[in-house]
């Protein structure tokens, strides 16, 4: 396939009118290439290294200690895509869709930058690009396009940087398509990288099963290309170039010394790495790896020392395996801490092509975070100075390239710092490790030929280094090395030693001043670990019980350690069952003991509790401190075509469809109470309910209520009320009689005839009143039962709105009662 094709010119920025004015463009192109040869050098003008996040960030950075501090006036707009800086420092370009997008640099101290007034720019081939190149003068850019003419293919094509120009219509600078430079690539492309002289862009492609061509069908291609600055155009593409292993993965390292790309064997079905030099270097390396192992994803650390390699086969997950390289050779080694713990991708930091960290971030998009590598290992290590809050950090990094490297014309080296103090340490412990940059920073080679620690107590100091002395650093190359305080049991006070470095450079050896302090451990005490502290239970539903949980309690002291006691309190001790406690009484150095807890909510909601520990060691009491979360163990309220709200008229009945949802795990047997019945009025409903994980259990609640024909107060027979209750007339009778003959013995006897006549007299009258009243009173308590009685009114339901109660009641697994809400029904009565 041809590797440079004529398309027509076209902008999606309309930027000049059609194909007429096309003598404009050639114009202008025509007056970039007579003004190449005076383009002045392509190092960048950005006064400070600075990082810049497509998150809008902008960040100084510190070579040496790896900090990084916002600049003034970030975060700028959030770009949202990785930035790419013009070697002039003058403009920063970003993909855009199917476009590219180009700002300018306001202030070259702090990096701050405005997107042009006719961004995004493209041409009539631009599509889907994914890579943006740049080249030394800082003349055009290159932008790898994802899509191509041809099915499967990808395509390269150049744009001329103009600073001024009458192609934008708003005026500005402007990206200008360079006329016939589109290259089309054999397939899609997979990978990219820029070594930092910028002088050629490295695309790696996987297969094109759309292609003619046989081999690129299942296979991969790799092409070095450049921008010649006085054309515009694309060099360095090489024909046949298709390889038949598939291609997968793609790495280059951040100094550019190398690339690594990783394939599959299509036969055979095994994974391969190689590494290749750049740019003349020799550097060589293969790696075979197992059947069914394929190299999924590949990373290089900021000093090219270790390449991490994701592979996955058919039985077992994806793990990260560490390779050292030997930067004299190229030569690739499984290390022996080999895989990297904790990770199942390839590390997402990025790499300082400057200085020996790797950036990543913290948990929110405010952090960053610095790492160098450790020489021995390769895992990653935190720097002290670590972490570093730097507002919109999170997003792709780019790092720019400091100004006047290479000011010396022979080999020169530069070291990070001439002194590494340590704080004071136990005797028998070690320190964090601290590290050293050495930079060749002249314009000829830096021979390293060894690295060692001097001095009265340089036993007390280890060094490890990715310099692999005796080693060869090219100008702007650097490498790392670590120093670690080590004091033995006897180093104790003021050590003392120094680092030097064996090199071909003026000054040689260059040497770093070590010191720290050592102290004797303190005397033999208990100290209390425990593990896990705090507790916390994944979220569980209400009435359930989880899995127990071990916590251990370790004595990592060296005295023996007495536990008295062991409480549990907090606010919610029901919810939880501590068992097992044998934490009491002696435990050796470096015993063990265990408490196990359950978490068995009887409410919902977060719920704690706490175990305290007393006992003789300096922090006492321990507290250890136990959460849990609990979904409700059930849900009361309407069924779907029910309501909780009714409305009748006296004397009818209102019925309200409800239904029971248990929580998830949940199964029992709920019980029922009922309140809130107006006058005259009843409720009815089912007393318990079975409930079952996952099924809704409904269940009608009526009430009735009175009024109309619908009912009387209950019947009771009045007595008719009488003048002298109790009294009968038949007692009476012998009391006048008895009275009759009194006043008439009276009237016998007495002494006077007249007397006696007026006795009688009023004797007789008396007892005929007495026998007139009895007969009245007879008449009044003897009467028949003809006489009407009237009825009491009938019972109605009063007008009105009540709040009917329906109150749930259930165990949990342990058969404890649950905290359970209640639900209201509004019955209104009209």
């Amino acid at each position: 396939m041809a590797p440079a094709r004529e398309f027509p010119l076209d902008s999606q920025q309309v930027l000049i009118s059609p194909p007429r004015k096309y003598w404009k463009t050639l114009i202008i192109c025509f007056a970039f290439s007579l003004a190449a040869p005076f383009v002045p050098s392509a190092h960048a003008q950005l006064q400070q290294p600075l990082v810049f996040s497509s998150a809008g960030a902008v960040a100084s950075r510190n070579d040496q200690t790896g900090a990084l501090t916002p600049v003034g006036g970030s975060p700028f707009t959030a770009v949202g895509q990785s930035l790419v800086i013009d070697v002039q420092g003058r403009y920063l370009f970003a993909i855009g869709t199917s476009s590219i997008r180009m700002f300018a640099i306001t202030d070259a101290t702090t990096g701050a930058y405005q997107e042009v007034a006719c961004s995004p720019f493209a041409s009539s081939v631009t599509n889907q690009p994914a890579y943006i190149a740049v080249e030394p003068t800082g003349q055009y850019i290159a932008a790898v396009n994802r899509v191509g003419q041809d099915a499967g293919d990808g395509s390269v094509e150049t744009f001329a940087i103009a600073p001024a120009s009458t192609a934008c219509t708003l005026g500005g600078p402007a990206l200008i398509p360079v006329a016939g430079s589109a290259t089309e690539l054999d397939s899609t492309p997979i990978g990219f990288a820029q070594p930092p002289n910028n002088k050629s862009f490295l695309i790696f492609m996987g297969p094109n099963p759309q292609s003619a061509n046989m081999t690129i069908d299942q296979g991969s291609e790799f092409q070095s290309l450049s921008i010649d600055p006085s054309s515009g155009f694309v060099t360095g593409y090489q024909q046949n170039a298709s390889l038949p292993q598939r291609g997968l993965s793609f790495a280059m390292d951040p100094q550019g010394r190398y690339y690594v790309t990783g394939s599959q064997d299509n036969l055979l079905e095994f994974g391969i790495l190689q590494l290749t030099g750049i740019g003349g270097d020799t550097l060589n390396g293969n790696i075979q790896l197992p059947q069914h192992n394929y190299p999924d994803g590949l990373w290089i650390d900021s000093t090219g020392t270790f390449l991490y390699v994701a592979t996955a086969d058919l039985a077992n997950p994806l793990v990260v395996n560490v390779y050292s390289v030997n930067l004299q050779t190229g030569v690739l080694t499984a290390t022996a801490s080999s895989p990297l713990p904790g990770f199942n991708s390839v590390p997402s930091y990025y790499a300082d092509p400057t200085g020996a960290f790797d950036f990543g971030f913290g948990a929110d998009a405010n952090t960053a975070i610095a790492y160098t590598v450790d020489p021995q290992t390769g895992y990653f290590l935190k720097t002290a100075n670590s972490p570093f809050t730097v507002p919109q950090i999170n997003g792709s990094l780019t790092f720019s390239i400091p100004p006047g490297q290479q000011g010396i014309s022979g080999p020169s080296a530069s070291l990070s710092t001439t002194n590494l103090s340590f704080s004071t340490i136990q005797t028998g412990t070690a320190s964090a490790p601290q590290t050293v940059t050495l930079t060749s920073n002249g314009g000829e080679a830096l021979s390293v030929n060894s690295i060692s620690v001097s001095g009265a107590d340089a036993a007390q100091f280890m060094e490890t280094d990715t310099c692999q002395a005796p080693a060869v650093l090219q100008p702007a190359r650097f490498c790392s090395i670590n120093i670690i305080f080590m004091p033995s049991a006897s180093a104790t006070g003021s050590q003392q030693g120094s680092l030097s470095i064996s090199d071909n450079a003026s000054g040689s050896p260059q040497s770093v001043q070590l010191s720290g302090v050592g102290v004797a451990p303190p005397p033999p005490a208990p100290v209390v670990t425990v593990s896990p502290n705090p507790v916390s239970f994944a979220t569980i539903t209400q009435g359930t019980a989880s899995s127990p949980v071990t916590m251990t309690v370790t004595n990592s002291g060296t005295a023996t350690l007495h536990i008295s006691s062991v409480v549990i309190g907090g606010n919610n001790v029901s919810d939880f069952t501590t068992t097992n406690v044998s934490c009491t009484g002696a435990i050796a150095a470096k015993g063990t003991c265990t408490i196990v807890a359950t978490f068995s909510p009887l409410a919902a909601g977060e719920r704690t509790e706490t175990i305290t520990l007393t006992d003789d060691a300096a922090d006492s009491p321990q507290v250890i401190n136990v959460t849990g979360n609990a979904n409700p163990a059930m849900s009361i309220g309407a069924a779907p075509s029910g309501t909780t709200t009714a409305t009748v008229a006296p004397g009818q009945a209102a019925q309200f469809n409800l239904q029971i949802t248990p929580g998830a795990g949940y199964t029992g047997i709920v019980s029922l109470a009922y309140s809130g019945a107006p006058v005259g009025a009843t409720i009815q409903g089912p007393a318990t309910l079975q409930i079952t994980n996952g099924s809704a259990a409904p269940f009608m609640v009526t009430v009735a209520t009175s009024g109309g024909t619908g009912g009387t107060l209950p019947f009771f027979s009045v007595p008719r009320a009488t003048p002298f209750p109790g009294l009968r007339v038949a007692p009476v009778l012998p009391i006048g009689a008895i009275l009759f003959l009194l006043f008439a013995l009276r009237a016998k006897h007495g002494s006077d005839v007249q007397q006696r006549r007026r006795a009688a007299f009023a004797a007789t009258s008396a007892a005929i009143m007495l026998l007139a009243i009895l007969g009245l009173v007879s008449a009044a308590g003897c009467g028949g039962g003809s006489a009407a009685i009237t009825p009491p009114p009938p019972i109605v339901t009063p007008s009105g709105q009540s709040a009917i109660i329906v109150a749930p009641s259930a165990t949990s697994v342990n058969g404890k009662a649950l905290q359970l809400p209640t639900i209201q029904l509004t019955l209104n009565v009209n």
